[in-house]
C-alpha cells in the first residue's frame, strides 16, 4: 500500500483501485449517501466498499491531482473555479432526495443545519479535490458531509476558493480586489440566486463561528486532530477571517451584484 499525502499522516492508504481510511460513528451513514449519489449517475464521489472490522473504511479511488495550493498557476486558474464550482453544483443536485429515501437511522460527524434541503460535503476546498488537466473532476472525503441548506456548503467553498482571508495569512495568493473577482466568478459559475449572493457574507462568517466552536469542542473532548489543529492556531485564524469579511462586507456584497 502507498501512503497518500495530506492530512492525517500514515492513516490514508491506497491500495491499488482503493482507499483505506480510518471510518467513525458517521461512515455508514456517509457510505449510503456514497451510494445514493451513485444511483442519481454522479460519478464524481468515491464508491464505498466496505467498513472493515478494524475501525477502517474502505473506498474507490478517485484520479486526478490534489493540491491546496492556490498559488499554483494550475490549480488557481480561473478554469479551474470555474468547473470546481459547477461540480459542486452538480454535487448538490445529486445529493437532493437522499433524506427523504434513507430511512434508517442518520449519524453525521458535522451538526445538522436547517432547513435540510440537501447533504452538504462539509468541506468543499482544493485539498478535496481531484483535478484533471486543469479541471475539477471529483470529490474526496466526505467524513464531514451533513445535512444543510445550499448556502451554507456554497458559503465554505467560496470561502475556500476565493480565498475570502485576509493576506497576510500565510499561503494566501491573492489580494483582495482579486478574491472578490473570484468570489463573482465562483458564483455565477455556481449558478447562486440573487437571495443567496446577498446572504452569503453573513453565511460565511456564520459558517467559520461554527467551525470554530466545533474544533474547540472537540480539542476539549479530548480529540486529538483537533487539538493539534487548535494548537497550530487554526481557530484563530478562523475568527481573524470572520472580522476580515465582516470588515468588506459590502464590497464583496457589491462584486455579488
Amino acid at each position: 500500500m502507498k501512503q497518500l499525502e495530506g492530512g492525517r499522516t500514515g492513516q490514508i492508504w491506497r491500495n491499488g483501485d482503493t482507499v483505506v481510511r480510518p471510518s467513525g460513528a458517521w461512515t455508514p451513514t456517509v457510505h449510503r449517501f456514497l451510494r445514493h449519489l451513485r444511483r442519481t449517475g454522479f460519478q464524481g464521489a468515491p464508491e464505498p466498499i466496505e467498513i472493515s472490522g478494524e475501525g477502517q473504511e474502505v473506498v474507490s479511488y478517485v484520479a486526478g491531482r490534489v493540491c491546496e495550493d492556490l498559488g499554483d498557476p494550475s490549480v488557481g486558474s480561473e478554469r479551474m473555479l470555474i468547473s470546481a464550482a459547477r461540480l459542486l453544483s452538480d454535487f448538490h443536485s445529486a445529493s437532493e432526495g437522499f433524506l427523504e429515501v434513507d430511512d434508517e437511522v442518520q449519524t453525521w460527524m458535522l451538526p445538522p443545519r436547517e432547513p435540510r434541503e440537501i447533504i452538504c460535503h462539509g468541506d468543499y476546498a482544493p485539498y478535496n479535490i481531484a483535478t484533471v488537466d486543469d479541471e475539477a473532476v471529483g470529490i474526496i472525503d466526505f467524513d464531514t458531509a451533513h445535512p444543510a441548506p445550499h448556502l451554507w456548503d456554497l458559503a465554505y467553498a467560496v470561502y475556500r476558493w476565493a480565498p475570502l482571508s485576509d493576506p497576510a495569512n500565510p499561503g494566501v495568493a491573492f489580494s483582495l480586489d482579486e478574491q472578490l473577482r473570484r468570489a463573482q466568478i465562483f458564483c455565477t459559475a455556481y449558478g447562486a440566486t440573487a437571495e443567496e449572493r446577498r446572504d452569503l457574507p453573513e453565511t460565511i462568517r456564520g459558517r467559520l463561528q461554527a467551525l470554530v466552536d466545533f474544533m474547540l469542542a472537540s480539542a476539549a473532548a479530548g480529540d486529538e486532530t483537533f487539538t493539534e489543529d487548535v494548537d497550530a492556531g487554526d481557530a484563530r485564524l478562523y475568527l481573524g477571517d470572520i472580522t476580515y469579511i465582516g470588515r468588506h462586507r459590502d464590497r464583496l456584497l457589491d462584486a455579488l451584484r
